[in-house]
């Protein structure tokens, strides 16, 4: 049997304990290969405690600690480098995974952590040759930088962005020959309407009444987000609307619970519809289904160019009308018949208010919307969980 390194960006963890999209899309890869046994796999991931618990028979999970003084000798470094104007950062995650590296591999994932792809490349001798970078987030200055794009198009046997505007953004970059576009998927056994059991007791812990009309925001709470821009067109809505209420499903990072400065603006511009905007925090990926339940109206009003959006799917799934923002990967999964769209470039408040008034208004066009998504998603092969694992293979047949 081959034997694959499969390298999680270092985040939280990989099996998917604590959530996260790219790194529940991990989990579906590995979850495949389970039932394939096309190969042993090694699944380098930062720790957990819920990772004790977890065993497979085709893959080893491999935890990394990072010490605290592995923290402060990163940090101490960067600062050093910075003070240089120097390329390099030195992350901890990085650090430790290179010691507890095992270098015998036949092929070597790296999810979505450039930084990493680069190490591993330098300092490993086998496996090297079959090289594969999954691509989840768009290029930046800092952990997604030009220079490493040009790195990684020279040096892997293939790469997989998510969508195709991110192949289209690297491509710019760096021109290559190796990028196979891989869409996310989503569950389609676990997104789905007729097995959700609790939405009742749901709506008596969030105070939702049966006459109330609910939009929905579900994601990370963060400027790139929009969701200031989707409060202030919800209070316009409010005014209109006495029954309307807004929940924003989400935290900063993860499933940390901590305030910012950006939480503390929207809670600010909410300050008197404390009974009509609902900020729930992190809710853990099992129990997003229920949630999806008590909305009307799902809406991703993105003021960035979104990788792809898994969100999206999952309103798809669960049978909801959306409004989203003409945001990067988010226009490859809805159209103008599946969703309203949003010029994010030009008065995007206004926008939000036009087409949140529009759904509330016509209940036959949130159905059309809603059936027409439906309907798109289940004849999109690549968006079902099922084919994630055979699309995969696909993808990287010249590595095997």
């Amino acid at each position: 049997m081959k034997r694959m390194a499969v390298i999680s960006a270092g985040f939280v963890p990989v099996p998917a304990v604590d959530g996260g999209a790219g790194e529940v899309l991990t989990t579906e890869i590995i979850n495949g290969n389970e039932l394939t046994a096309d190969y042993f796999m090694d699944i380098y991931t930062i720790e957990s405690p819920k990772l004790d618990k977890i065993d497979y028979k085709n893959a080893e999970i491999i935890q990394i600690h990072i010490s605290k003084i592995n923290w402060f000798l990163c940090k101490a470094r960067n600062a050093f480098l910075k003070l240089f104007r120097k390329k390099y950062r030195f992350i901890p995650y990085n650090r430790e995974l290179l010691r507890r590296f095992k270098d015998n591999y036949d092929m070597i994932l790296i999810e979505n952590n450039m930084q990493v792809f680069e190490d591993i490349c330098n300092r490993s001798k086998n496996g090297t040759n079959h090289m594969i970078y999954h691509m989840h987030n768009d290029i930046d200055g800092t952990t997604k930088p030009e220079y490493l794009c040009k790195y990684i198009a020279d040096k892997a046997e293939v790469i997989l962005p998510v969508s195709e505007y991110l192949k289209d953004h690297f491509m710019q970059v760096a021109p290559n020959d190796k990028m196979k576009v891989f869409y996310n998927c989503v569950d389609l056994e676990k997104f789905n309407t007729e097995k959700v059991t609790n939405t009742k007791a749901l709506k008596r812990k969030y105070n939702i009444n049966k006459s109330d009309f609910v939009y929905m925001y579900t994601g990370r709470v963060c400027p790139e987000k929009g969701i200031l821009e989707l409060v202030k067109a919800f209070k316009k809505i409010s005014k209109e609307n006495p029954n309307s209420k807004l929940m924003v499903v989400g935290s900063r990072w993860y499933n940390q619970i901590a305030k910012d400065e950006y939480f503390e603006k929207l809670l600010k511009e909410a300050e008197g519809l404390e009974e009509k905007i609902i900020f729930t925090g992190y809710i853990f990926p099992e129990d997003m289904p229920s949630i999806y339940t008590l909305a009307d109206v799902l809406v991703i009003p993105s003021m960035w160019e979104e990788p792809f959006g898994v969100v999206a799917l999952e309103g798809m799934a669960m049978k909801l009308p959306i409004i989203t923002t003409n945001s990067g990967g988010l226009i490859e999964i809805l159209d103008k018949e599946t969703s309203i769209i949003v010029d994010k470039s030009r008065d995007v408040e206004e926008q939000l208010y036009t087409a949140m008034i529009t759904m509330w208004e016509n209940a036959e066009k949130r159905e059309n919307i809603a059936q027409n998504a439906y309907t798109k998603l289940i004849e999109t092969f690549a968006f079902n969980k099922k084919n994630y694992y055979d699309e995969f293979k696909k993808r990287i047949e010249k590595c095997r």
